[in-house]
């Protein structure tokens, strides 16, 4: 099985099968099987659903192992090493600290208020207000 991945991934896509090419191959996918009926969407999903995990477990392990110096290209991919961004440790800082703690104890008191029928009132006597509520976009949740 694995080399039969390996020689597919060799001659799947010609050279010009561009990232545009794709994700459009992808949608005309699922437009031609929604359209035509002559499957069940959930049963090919679940293999795409599959197919991907497999994927992106190769992605990973491709990113991990592999070792660039310079940027490099094949069949229309190009690869660009990246060294890892800096970032400060501003939890060094006593005052960024405070602050950031401070926010997550008002966070708890705005999460305690909005479940409350009664007024919540902070550390310095002033009510905590309700705020409103905001949701995210439905989806589906996949396991295997």
């Amino acid at each position: 099985m694995q080399n039969e991945l390996i020689e597919l991934s060799n001659v799947m896509y010609a050279v010009d099968f561009t990232k545009k090419k794709a994700e459009q191959t992808g949608l005309d996918l699922v437009n031609t099987m929604f359209e035509n009926g002559d499957h069940t969407p959930i049963q090919v999903y679940s293999n795409i659903v599959r197919l991907k995990a497999v994927i992106d477990s190769a992605d990973k392990a491709f990113r991990d192992r592999l070792k660039l110096v310079s940027a490099d290209s094949y069949n229309g991919v190009t690869f660009t090493p990246k060294n890892g961004a800096e970032s400060l440790n501003y939890d060094e800082d006593l005052v960024y600290a405070n602050l950031e703690h401070r926010l997550k104890q008002r966070l708890e008191l705005l999460k305690l208020t909005s479940k409350s029928d009664e007024p919540i009132f902070d550390s310095e006597g002033c009510e905590v207000p309700k705020v409103s509520k905001k949701y995210n976009k439905s989806s589906i949740v996949i396991t295997f």
